[in-house]
């Protein structure tokens, strides 16, 4: 029995090759856009599992509350690990972190830039590293060891054990190779090539034996048995304890769950809105590929009825033509699966580019296989459940008087599905209009400065001390407009206190003021505009000991009336006001612009230096700079960046989201499109006598098209109706996470509704017009 249900679903499949080709192609491209989907969050959701202890590994985050609103902070005091450690038995182990990016490492004539981390020794107890050689338990005896991986050791020392050599950084620290680790998983939020003792830090002149000066990350591991409520209930209030002293007060500390870093922010959202997102898309694709095998399998049901009725009448029961039926969806989708697990192996490469990821997808990979079997046979079973209860449930008497069994129950049901299937196609239409716009939207946003040809080089070591020969010889470029320095890039600047004092303060309005370092020509490098004031300059001699500048938003939260001459204090140190620029946006659009000072600073406390360049040969005028920089710093290799490129940098997850929700939203409504083709062309089959009579009267061709159109048309407004609501409502959940966001206008929808019904006639049309050119005496004759 089984091997004639195998036999007739082949003959259907050769019989009707072009429904087939359209449930094969639909199936297996809805379920190759399912697997990558699945596979890229598997490996999201895999983050640090990997890690024996990762279950009691925690991120210290700290939320401090003022006037102006609260500020949840991962930053900590470079002490607090050990205090914890000691205090409370719960917290079994701990360790400090930091990293120190653009620093320059030389072996011989080998230098290169690299970022350096900065972590306690009990980053290898509560972490699970493979060391190829060291020990673990001493590689950080020494405050100059250095452990590095093994493509470092490749890099650095080809050929050779590179431990108990010694690697210098910024030409004025040598460290010794202690250890070597293999290469970190691309599945690890703690990646590194280079890690040093944290307390190297106090050598280059961090104090890290102060509360209320957090600058630093602390992770600790609890006990066995130890609840994360548990501990939090009794470190809740250590900081404000500590901080009493500090005159610091309403700060909560909790515990963020280290398998968490890497998919939930601490302030809500994260990349698990991407796996939602995504897990979605998956979902929708699935659905509407299996919506297309339920339309045309159930729209088709007049030309298997006879067949139904015969085996009914020889004795098949309902059970078994249930089974039949479910065996010819089964091997359909089996069919397609083999399709769709090509199309990954084709499209992955593509699809790791626009991740940016490193997915694999290998057919003997026992997990993978089972991935696509429990697919397939989730799949076959919902696409050919309907159709099989459906058709089961033909009178074996009605189908053998008459070959059309097609009733209004039916046909009603194929109308519902493909406004499902188009309601589907249009949230997603919608979705990628609005996503796309955000994205261009914050990357096109004016942040109140210029940052279109400005190029920045970090600065490390001695560097510094050289930043004034160095803006000397650059000025003489006539190609380079404007050379300043920073402590930070002018999107990125991340410091701020609740510290500071000024004229006529309210002394309990506790404002949180960020802060930011900064040379002179600032404010031309990047443009700056200014409500009252000016910026510091070389020609007003107090200005680096007493001036401070200040935006907008610092006057206004202040209540200050004609700022510029008062007074503002921070500690033992005052200064007066000597110009309040506009708001910038000195952090991600995620953040409200918000008070800020800029206080003037020597070469030694800055990190950055940016140059405008005002000629049209970019290129030449970089190379230039490269001759000065080489000349001046020897020891230190040259790189700079675009400033813009570098904010562009800050929405990158954003921009993958959207390239990906493109593609996938295009798939989807080729999927549904594929389906509407199936059943106009089905529907232009059925009607071909009526056609032909029509014709034979005299309709035109445009009145035939017109005809077998209009019901689809109308079922595409109707889930215009439905989808466009849910979208509003849905989209306007999202933008909320945005400080600054698009507006859900009109022409978004407008936009919608008019592509999806361009696309869904665009599709029916071709069946509509090919059926209309029939000859009319063919078509009579067609029954």
């Amino acid at each position: 029995m089984i091997k004639n249900f195998f036999l007739s679903t082949l003959r259907n499949i050769l019989r009707y090759k072009g429904y087939s080709f359209i449930n094969i192609a639909g199936l297996a491209i809805g379920m190759a856009c399912s697997i990558l989907i699945m596979v890229w969050v598997a490996h999201e959701l895999s983050y640090d599992k990997f890690n024996e202890k990762s279950d009691s590994l925690y991120r210290l985050v700290q939320t401090q509350y003022y006037s102006t609103g609260p500020l949840t902070t991962t930053c900590m005091p470079g002490l607090i690990a050990k205090d914890l450690k000691e205090q409370y038995p719960e917290i079994e182990d701990a360790f400090m972190f930091y990293y120190i990016p653009g620093a320059v490492l030389s072996f011989g004539e080998k230098k290169f830039n690299e970022d350096i981390r900065m972590a306690d020794p009990g980053l290898f107890r509560m972490f699970d590293f493979d060391f190829i050689s060291g020990d673990p338990a001493t590689a950080f005896d020494d405050l100059h060891s250095m452990v590095i991986t093994s493509e470092m050791a490749e890099k650095y020392f080809p050929g050779e054990d590179p431990v108990g050599k010694l690697l210098r950084m910024n030409d004025e620290f040598n460290f010794k190779v202690t250890a070597v680790i293999e290469n970190i998983r691309e599945n690890s939020t703690f990646r590194f090539d280079f890690c040093i003792p944290f307390e190297f830090l106090e050598e280059i002149g961090h104090d890290l034996n102060r509360y209320g000066w957090n600058s630093y990350y602390s992770y600790i591991q609890l006990a066995d048995g130890i609840t994360k409520e548990a501990t939090e209930n009794k470190i809740i209030k250590h900081i404000q304890d500590q901080s009493e002293e500090e005159d610091e007060s309403n700060i909560d500390l909790w515990l963020h769950p280290f398998t968490k870093m890497h998919l939930y922010s601490v302030r809500g959202g994260g990349l698990i809105q991407q796996v939602y997102i995504l897990s979605i898309i998956a979902v929708f694709i699935l659905l509407i590929a299996c919506i297309n095998f339920m339309n045309l399998s159930t729209a088709r049901s007049s030309k298997r009825a006879r067949e139904i009725g015969l085996r009914k009448v020889v004795g098949a029961t309902r059970g078994e033509i249930i089974f039949q039926f479910l065996t010819d969806s089964l091997l359909l989708t089996f069919i397609a699966m083999i399709f769709s697990a090509m199309l990954v192996i084709l499209i992955l490469p593509a699809f790791n580019k626009l991740a940016d990821s490193e997915l694999t997808f290998n057919l003997l990979d026992p997990a993978n296989i089972l991935i696509l079997l429990g697919l397939g046979l989730a799949t076959g079973l919902l696409a050919g459940s309907y159709p099989a209860i459906f058709l089961s449930s033909f009178n074996p008497i009605s189908v053998l008087k008459i070959a059309n069994t097609g009733n209004k129950g039916s046909s009603l049901f194929r109308k519902i599905l493909v406004v499902f299937q188009f309601s589907l196609s249009v949230i997603l239409i919608i979705a990628t209009i609005a996503i796309v716009r955000q994205q261009h939207f914050m990357q096109q946003k004016d942040l109140g400065i210029k940052t279109e040809n400005v190029i920045y080089i970090d600065m490390g070591g001695n560097v510094k001390e050289n930043y004034h020969a160095m803006k000397t010889e650059f000025m003489r470029e006539p190609s380079i407009a404007g050379v300043t320095r920073a402590n930070s890039l002018p999107f990125r600047i991340g410091s701020n206190t609740d510290g500071f004092e000024w004229q006529d303060r309210d002394v309990d309005n506790d404002v949180l003021i960020g802060f930011g370092f900064a040379g002179y020509d600032y404010d031309d490098v990047l443009e700056l505009e200014f409500k009252e004031g000016r910026f510091y300059s070389q020609e007003f001699a107090t200005d680096t000991s007493n001036g401070i500048v200040v935006n907008e938003s610092t006057v206004r939260i202040m209540n200050m009336k004609d700022p510029v001459g008062k007074w503002l204090q921070l500690g033992d140190k005052r200064w007066n006001i000597i110009g309040v620029m506009s708001d910038f946006h000195f952090l991600p659009l995620t953040n409200e612009i918000s008070p800020l000072v800029l206080v003037y600073t020597e070469p030694e406390n800055t990190e950055t230096i940016m140059i405008r360049i005002a000629g049209n040969n970019p290129k030449e005028t970089i190379a230039n700079i490269e001759e000065v920089w080489n000349r001046i710093n020897p020891a230190f290799p040259f790189s700079c960046e675009f400033l813009d490129k570098e904010y562009q940098q800050l929405y990158e997850s954003e921009n993958r989201l959207a390239e990906i929700f493109k593609y996938f939203a295009f798939l989807a409504i080729f999927i549904s499109c594929l389906g509407l083709l199936g059943l106009a062309s089905f529907m232009a089959e059925q009607r071909t006598k009526e056609i032909g009579i029509r014709k034979t009267f005299g309709a035109s061709i445009p009145a035939i098209v017109m005809l077998l159109t209009k019901d689809f048309a109308r079922l595409v407004i109707i889930a215009n109706i439905i989808a466009i609501p849910l979208a509003w409502y849905f989209l306007g959940e999202w933008l909320n996470n945005y400080s600054y966001s698009i507006r859900l206008s009109a022409d978004i929808f407008i936009i919608a509704f008019a592509l999806s019904i361009l696309i869904a006639w665009l599709t029916i049309s071709y069946q509509a017009i090919k059926a209309a050119l029939m000859n009319p005496v063919e078509a009579i004759r067609s029954e």
